[in-house]
């Protein structure tokens, strides 16, 4: 099982843009739910799908700072 920094390591690996402080911020959890879809996005569309977890609303609005 890989500890929280190898999944921040292989998360960085297939995606530099993301911060390595920010994705400190999230839960080992979280990191893994999210290594995996992009694990998932590396393959051809159709062969396997990502399915939403049922915890997380599919739509999410914010509203600005005042």
């Amino acid at each position: 099982m890989l500890t929280k920094n190898q999944v921040i390591d292989a998360i960085c690996r297939l995606n530099p843009t993301a911060p390595i402080d920010w994705l400190s911020g999230f839960d080992l959890s979280a990191l893994r739910r999210y290594y995996e879809h992009l694990l998932i996005t590396l393959e051809p569309r159709g062969t396997r799908g990502w399915v939403r977890m049922s915890d997380t609303p599919a739509v999410i609005t914010r509203r600005p700072a005042a």
